[in-house]
């Protein structure tokens, strides 16, 4: 074995051992920030969703919330403008919610536009529907 194949080996020996030291270490952060995402965040009840034709804007803990059907997936926005932190309009006739201090727009159908309402996580539990929202946060 000559020098440059040894340290090469040494290298790669240094390394694996970094990893093996290291990995339990990392392994309790990622279970910490897990359990630490999963305590800020809870599911909320919405209801029965199944009648859902157009747009309803419904309140759970104080967040006003858009829930719709686009090809059978049900969608659930936060409905406040992510901007300036007011809750938007519904326009009826143009399906569209506008906000009306930064003049910001989206379309519920196309599902585009200027105003940014996040997108929540969902999930039914036999006919009941659950969204996942952030404890103690409100409009």
């Amino acid at each position: 074995m000559n020098r440059l194949q040894f340290l090469k080996m040494m290298r790669n020996s240094l390394i694996e051992t970094m990893k093996e030291a290291s990995a339990p270490l990392l392994e309790d952060e990622v279970e910490k920030m897990k359990k630490l995402f999963s305590d800020h965040r809870t599911w909320r009840a919405i209801g029965s969703c199944d009648d859902i034709c157009d747009v309803e804007i419904k309140t759970v803990d104080r967040i006003p919330l858009i829930v719709y059907k686009q090809e059978g997936t049900l969608y659930v926005r936060k409905a406040i403008c992510s901007h300036c932190q007011v809750m938007p309009h519904y326009i009826v006739q143009d399906r569209r919610f506008i906000c009306l201090y930064c003049d910001r727009e989206w379309y519920v159908f196309s599902q585009n536009g200027t105003l940014h309402m996040p997108l929540l996580p969902t999930k039914q539990e036999g006919n009941e529907w659950y969204v996942q929202i952030e404890r103690d946060s409100y409009a």
